[in-house]
């Protein structure tokens, strides 16, 4: 296996790379310091950024431009604990949620001790997440009341407080849009909810996005994306308008720990509280300057031995970028599940330098090639694991966007001897794209190893997470001269016998336009046992010409 065809599949990423805008990679700067558990971030209109620090108790402002804890100013005072809400009205006052208080609390400008700090409406338990709307009316995520509120302007009671929706269980933050739309994290149940303006009732709260674990932080962004930090997975998500499924839910950024409440500027910069990390983090909206990508997308092995993949980081950037390595994400490393890396030559596949060290890859297309190695001590299937390839630049890191199929891996971690395949696809342009016309037909060819056992295995295709305007059929084919052995059909059924090479053709039939976003549009081919397990995969992106 020559780690050359991972660097031909890294350059169509490149190649591509308007098309992977919806997966945006990271660019990542930390800003100010000294925070201990920060949960809550605002801004205001002149840019200055605003932090709830719940280990210090205190509410925190950092100017524009402030990159470590000298810059860093207390404001307000007297706070018994902190819920990560923290929000700006266009008058400067800061509002905060006093969690254990069950109170909203109002800093004016200029207020640096807890005499100037009031109090704003009532009624609350245990409040959480805020929001503020042009015309000054506060949104509460009143997480112990389970129910979302509003704060009209000038109210300082109970009394003028209005609830809005219903049906909620546990909701951790609120923001509101242009429209007056309120979106909600319903983080017990991993749910994002919007209630539209005027409802104040369950039966009109609609449920948004999906495939979320334990949703926290949201907030909405100039183009109507309403971003949510979801905390279990350590990652930020994008929900685009008009999205209901976890379809078209993509990411926005991951390599974060435990990532609380977020907030976001005019010019799309996404502010987020990175609690576990003790740090205030911008996602800031670059283009992705690192690529990544692995081969093969699949291994099965047996508990004992490593499961081992290749994969190359490509730096399309113009300046030397150091500290670059491969991670499993902390809330997949904390399983079962690790992982090593090490560097490779790219020519010859053999081992450089040293286990788990991080390296410096150059600019200017600069690419650097890796041996991973998964261990696990206990059984396991897991399909698409998430790896963080990341670098630094200076204050900034930088990763590549996690893109199934592209830079995750499926492992099967089997207590028995088990089938283990290895697939590679090849289109008719040779650069892992097929076209195909609109109501036309296109095919590509997949060939495989078992290095594994002999077993009994299913090879189907399919569209992955995306319903795309196409339908696939495959056959198994002579690998000589790439002619069907039968009639194409939906799967293919065979004993595949250890150590034989099979190969494969998959035909697809579009009925509709199928846009260029190798990201999202791709087709799967899957080798699977009698019990769906999985023992390996391989895929393309598609698009209509």
């Amino acid at each position: 296996m020559q780690i050359r065809r991972i660097c031909l599949l890294a350059a169509l990423l490149i190649g591509g790379a308007v098309g992977f805008q919806p997966a945006r990679a990271q660019s990542i700067e930390t800003i100010g310091g000294g925070f201990t558990y920060p949960n809550g971030v605002a801004l205001d209109k002149n840019g200055n950024i605003y932090v709830a620090d719940g280990g210090n108790t205190a509410v925190k402002m950092m100017p524009p431009g402030c990159t470590v804890a000298a810059c860093v100013t207390l404001i307000g005072g007297g706070f018994e604990s902190l819920g990560g809400g923290v929000a700006v009205d266009s008058l400067g006052n800061v509002v905060v949620a006093d969690f254990s208080a069950s109170a909203i609390r109002a800093i004016p400008p200029g207020c640096v001790v807890a005499t100037c700090v009031t109090t704003i409406g009532g009624g609350f338990h245990q409040p959480g997440g805020l929001a503020v709307d042009g015309h000054g009316a506060v949104y509460v995520a009143d997480y112990g009341n389970g129910a979302v509120k509003m704060i009209p302007p000038g109210c300082l009671v109970a009394a003028c407080v209005i609830s809005l929706g219903g049906g909620f269980n546990q909701p951790a933050s609120v923001a509101v849009d242009s429209s007056g739309t309120v979106y909600v994290t319903d983080i017990n149940i991993g749910l994002v909810k919007a209630i539209p303006p005027g409802c104040v009732a369950a039966a009109c709260v609609t449920t948004i996005g999906g495939g979320f674990v334990t949703p926290l932080g949201v907030v909405v962004d100039g183009q109507g994306n309403v971003l949510v930090s979801d905390d279990t997975v350590d990652m930020v998500k994008i929900v685009p308008p008009g999205c209901v499924s976890v379809g078209c839910v993509t990411l926005l950024g991951s390599g974060f720990f435990q990532p609380h409440n977020l907030a976001v500027d005019g010019a799309g910069n996404v502010y987020l509280a990175d609690l576990g990390n003790n740090a205030v983090k911008v996602i800031l909206p670059r283009p992705p300057t690192i690529f990544a990508a692995v081969l093969p997308g699949s291994r099965s092995v047996e508990l004992g031995n490593p499961a081992t993949i290749f994969a190359t980081i490509i730096n399309t950037g113009q300046a030397d970028l150091a500290g670059c390595q491969v991670a499993l994400p902390d809330t997949v490393a904390t399983g079962a599940l690790s992982m090593s890396y090490q560097t490779t030559d790219p020519a010859t596949n053999a081992l450089t330098g040293t286990p788990n060290t991080p390296v410096t890859i150059a600019g200017n297309n600069g690419v650097q090639s890796f041996v991973l190695s998964f261990q696990s001590s206990a059984a396991l299937t897991a399909s698409a694991v998430p790896l963080y390839f990341g670098c630094v630049g200076g204050n900034i890191l930088t990763g590549a966007a996690i893109v199934p199929g592209i830079d995750t891996v499926d492992l099967t971690m089997s207590s028995t001897p088990v089938a283990d395949i290895i697939a590679l696809s090849a289109t008719p342009t040779q650069n892992g794209i097929i076209e195909i016309p609109v109501a036309g037909a296109a095919a590509f060819a997949v060939a495989s190893a078992n290095i594994g056992v002999t077993d009994t295995i299913t090879v189907s295709a399919d569209t992955g997470a995306a319903t795309l305007p196409v339908t696939t059929t495959i056959c198994q084919s002579n690998s000589g001269t790439g002619q069907c052995l039968a009639p194409p059909t939906q799967a293919v059924t065979l004993s595949f016998a250890g150590g034989t090479t099979p190969t494969f053709s998959i035909f697809l039939q579009s009925t509709g336009s199928i846009a260029f976003a190798p990201a999202t549009s791709r087709v799967f081919v899957r080798f699977e046992d009698a019990t769906k397990g999985l023992h390996g995969s391989t895929s393309v992106a598609i698009e209509t010409k």
